[in-house]
């Protein structure tokens, strides 16, 4: 082949490399924006939790137990599994852990002493109350696992926090609102059990919002972000 012909077939080859290399780039580019960061197998075992529990509870507790805030932030979660959002799943993610901490504490203690030290888990060991829906509160104790590992998997938000004040406020008020007083829904009518009856609604209410963005929002927020630090994830957004 001549010189001048082999160097124009040169130029094309090189050419359409360049093409070639740029448009799987592309691709590859697509493919991974496309690739959900929570796995199938993740996002269906979950789903199948949520398909069984939410039935259990309508028959077992009736809907009114949907306003506790874990029971809230298990839909929550669920929205955020499939539709990945970093501000979603951290708005829930420090609460569950913190209850998720205290309830397993309190439920072990119970199984040893045969009380519940602080009353959060007394229904669990009230023989009253169906075996099924004992079993499935359980979910406190891998539900903040699975919280923290999709902060892990979608990033971590730290606006989620102040998310959960809102969401928060209006779980306890909706608990308030919707729930029989002696559901005792978020501890709006007596909390750890002792009736409130020195403060009125009015002033009460906005009171246990903030203590339990005090006690539980703020104080999960710095758990899940030293969680997260700890296994060296670069799962903080700006």
């Amino acid at each position: 082949m001549p010189g001048g012909r082999r160097s124009q077939y040169a130029d094309r080859e090189s050419r359409r490399g360049v093409f070639v290399s740029r448009k799987i780039g592309r691709e590859s580019s697509r493919a991974s924006r496309a690739r959900h960061p929570v796995p199938l197998p993740a996002r269906i075992l979950y789903t199948a939790w949520m398909l069984a529990w939410v039935p259990l509870i309508l028959f077992t507790a009736g809907a009114q137990n949907f306003w506790w805030l874990c029971n809230c932030a298990l839909f929550i979660v669920l929205v955020a599994t499939w539709f990945p959002s970093p501000l979603l799943v951290s708005s829930q993610a420090g609460t569950v852990t913190v209850v998720g901490i205290v309830w397993g504490l309190d439920f072990v203690a119970g199984l040893v002493t045969g009380q519940s030290p602080t009353g959060i888990t007394v229904y669990m060991f009230e023989p009253a109350l169906p075996l099924v829906q004992r079993l499935a509160s359980t979910y406190h104790l891998w539900f903040p696992i699975y919280a923290v590992w999709l902060c892990g998997r979608q990033g971590y938000d730290d606006r989620g926090p102040w998310l959960q004040c809102v969401i928060g406020s209006l779980a306890i008020v909706g608990g308030w609102w919707f729930g029989d007083p002696e559901r005792n829904l978020n501890y709006t009518h007596a909390p750890f059990g002792i009736e409130q009856t020195w403060l009125p609604d009015a002033v009460y209410l906005p009171l246990l919002c903030v203590a339990t963005a005090a006690a539980l929002y703020w104080p999960g927020h710095r758990i899940v972000r030293w969680v997260l630090v700890k296994t060296r994830s670069d799962a903080f957004s700006e």
